[in-house]
């Protein structure tokens, strides 16, 4: 303790010296903030005189105006959104899919069946039989999640695949 007590009576003159310099830079600090802030109060003083308050008034009106024209487009862009969840409701929103082999002679699930339905579980179910010589695709519609003509082993499989999704097109 002894050795700090003899240091500080030592250098005493440059801490002091120290202080002051400290003390001088918060003052010009303190002498700048309040030109800032006369700074401030004349613009607000100048803007809220007896001519200007009109022009505020206007600015407001200008602004409310913006609000206006944005809530439109807001309720515009709404009615858009409506429309395209309706129209999504017809979209293909459920898919099923099934390869296998038409024939014994060909190989690799070249040929398969896939359903393709909407929400109402109404669409079609699309086969392509593929085989060494020729291919054929045949197309049977489905209503109400059934075949108007009888499927195929291949077609109800991929029909009951279709039928498990949930309806990617529901609209919140």
């Amino acid at each position: 303790m002894r050795d700090v007590t003899d240091f500080l009576v030592a250098n005493d003159a440059w801490f002091l010296l120290g202080l002051c310099v400290f003390g001088f830079l918060l003052f010009i600090f303190t002498l700048v903030l309040w030109r800032k802030l006369a700074g401030v109060n004349r613009r607000r003083n100048r803007v809220l005189e007896d001519g200007r308050v009109g022009d505020i008034v206007e600015y407001l009106n200008v602004q409310a105006d913006t609000l206006e024209s944005l809530q439109a487009q807001i309720d515009g862009l709404r009615a858009v959104q409506n429309e395209q969840g309706r129209a999504l409701l017809s979209c293909i929103s459920s898919v099923g899919l099934v390869r296998f082999n038409a024939f014994d002679d060909v190989g690799g699930e070249q040929s398969f069946a896939v359903v393709l339905l909407d929400k109402d579980k109404n669409g079609v179910a699309l086969s392509s039989l593929y085989g060494r010589q020729d291919a054929r695709v045949y197309a049977k519609t489905i209503s109400a999640g059934q075949g108007e003509r009888p499927l195929s082993a291949e077609e109800q499989q991929a029909l009951n695949k279709a039928l498990q999704q949930p309806n990617a097109a529901a609209v919140r």
